[in-house]
């Protein structure tokens, strides 16, 4: 639990730091590519469930492709198709 709290201390001061210093075009397009991230896993998943690959939705998935975008997310199935 410490760890955790450590974290998002860390990741609520780099937050503040992008608004402090007026990154919003970064900001934004993480906060776009993620909800569209999330959207794109639920129904990639819906399709890809019957041939068992499914990649899980959560915080560090969704940060991946929020961050990396499309090649992101392609980059988790094909760990996905990969790994089994």
């Amino acid at each position: 639990m410490n760890t955790f709290l450590w974290l998002a201390a860390l990741g609520g001061g780099f937050l503040a730091y992008l608004i402090y210093t007026r990154q919003h075009k970064w900001l934004l397009s993480v906060a776009r590519n993620s909800a569209l991230g999330v959207g794109g896993l639920l129904l990639a998943n819906f399709a890809l469930a019957g041939m068992g690959l499914a990649v899980g939705v959560n915080a560090l998935t969704v940060a991946i492709v929020g961050i990396l975008g499309v090649p992101g997310f392609l980059m988790l199935y094909a760990t996905r198709f990969l790994l089994g």
